[in-house]
């Protein structure tokens, strides 16, 4: 045999006792640190984050339908005159804007646009575009109707 055969056959070897150490490691579960002094599997590991995932899944559905959820119109004396008179502005005068509101109303635009912002979020009315152009909701006509 020549010298340059014996170096392939060498070679060849090695080649083969570094790829069957790397497949053995393969099969084996490795082992992560997941605290100090402590080790565990990377499947072990995976199926924690799993579960956390699962639960943070379930905390944002419940979150979502806390959210989306039909909520309570406020009862009468939750509301002042004042939030009346912007509903049925919007109900008669159609799409308006906070400061259009405030000069019909003779209030200021600050004070309008916190009571529009309730409105809002209780669902009576839905606001479009920039500058907020506010119009009243279906919800909101039939509030309107019922505190008639």
């Amino acid at each position: 045999m020549d010298i340059l055969t014996l170096v392939f056959v060498t070679l060849f070897i090695a080649q083969t006792v570094i790829f069957y150490i790397l497949l053995r490691r393969a099969r084996t579960p490795q082992k992560v640190l997941s605290s100090p002094g402590h080790y565990c599997t990377v499947a072990d590991e995976l199926a924690k984050i799993k579960e956390t995932l699962s639960k943070i899944e379930n905390r944002l559905s419940e979150l979502d339908n806390i959210a989306n959820a039909p909520e309570k119109v406020a009862a009468e004396e939750d509301f002042n005159q004042t939030c009346y008179r912007v509903l049925e502005l919007l109900k008669t005068e159609g799409p308006s804007s906070s400061s259009e509101l405030s000069a019909k109303l003779n209030r200021s635009r600050e004070h309008v646009s916190r009571i529009l912002k309730s409105l809002y979020v209780k669902g009576l009315v839905v606001r479009t575009g920039k500058p907020f152009k506010y119009r009243v909701t279906d919800k909101g006509l039939s509030f309107l109707e019922n505190a008639a």
